[in-house]
């Protein structure tokens, strides 16, 4: 018989892994899964980002790491919209000025110089901003995360700066990161797909519930009866017996076994420490052991 237990570990406070706060309005919703669907297609999105900077900026570029958060605060993002609601891009200046340098030859002097005067964003730092929301945006979108699609299309009109969820993306090769946005529609279209996904391999995939059935079936409870003794008795003799009458009986060599009406085995009694057990089975049809 095997035991099993569930482990607990107990974390100082500030040794703990990454955690995300969930909250009342989230509960009984999938929230904390979105960062696996994310982290499931690292590799591919990996591959993407890195032909996507090869091809674009000469710059083998990749993708490092991806960290989550929810109700997300954050302005002067170039905010999108899809046919499912809004979305936004961000990105690091520094991250920005490196790809304005590969892109448009700018300075390394001057970059540094603006990057560390903290000077305006130019006109050609916003249209490098926008080219880039538009591109990578769409990029990874286009992995299938809403299940189909997006036109994807620039908004600036819109002012929105609180945010459902975001997903910063650090690359490797290139310093900085950049982050993209989703509104509550978009993290509700993400749950929608990612429930559609797991009812569909369900009913691709029909053995596994007969598998679940034949657990099922092999722990069925089944009720054994041993026959010790078989006595003929005359209707005649069944009616004279009374009580305190003994009947002589000698109990058989094998003891046949039912379950219900239906013979199955032959056993032995065996007696050990006073209690009676059956041993020794066989099969009646092939007198099989099963010592």
């Amino acid at each position: 018989m095997r035991h099993s237990c569930s482990q607990v570990k107990i974390y100082h406070s500030g040794h703990h892994p990454e955690m995300m706060k969930l909250e009342v309005n989230k509960l009984g919703r999938p929230y904390h899964k979105i960062p696996k669907i994310f982290n499931d297609m690292h590799d591919s999105l990996d591959a993407k980002l890195n032909t996507y900077f090869l091809k674009k900026y000469r710059v083998n570029a990749a993708l490092k790491t991806m960290s989550f958060e929810m109700d997300a605060w954050q302005k002067q993002t170039k905010i999108l919209s899809s046919d499912i609601g809004s979305l936004a891009f961000d990105i690091e200046r520094g991250l920005l000025l490196n790809v304005l340098h590969d892109y448009y030859g700018l300075n390394k002097e001057r970059q540094e110089n603006i990057s560390s005067e903290n000077a305006p964003v130019t006109k050609t730092e916003e249209r490098l901003k926008n080219k880039l929301a538009q591109e990578l945006v769409a990029l990874i979108t286009g992995e299938g995360l809403f299940g189909k699609e997006l036109q994807i299309k620039s908004d600036p009109a819109s002012l929105i700066t609180q945010w459902s969820y975001r997903i910063n993306f650090t690359l490797e090769g290139y310093e900085g990161g950049f982050s993209l946005l989703l509104d509550n529609a978009h993290v509700d279209r993400l749950l929608v797909n990612l429930r559609q996904q797991t009812e569909s391999s369900a009913i691709s995939h029909p053995e596994k519930p007969v598998a679940g059935l034949q657990t099922s079936f092999m722990t069925l409870p089944v009720h054994l009866t041993g026959r010790l003794v078989s006595i003929p008795l005359t209707v005649a003799e069944l009616l004279e017996i009374k009580t305190g009458d003994i009947l002589p009986m000698t109990p058989c060599d094998r003891i046949p076994l039912f379950i219900g009406k239906q013979p199955l085995f032959n056993a032995v009694i065996a007696e050990d420490h006073g209690k009676l057990f059956f041993s020794e089975f066989r099969e009646l049809n092939t007198e099989k052991s099963y010592d």
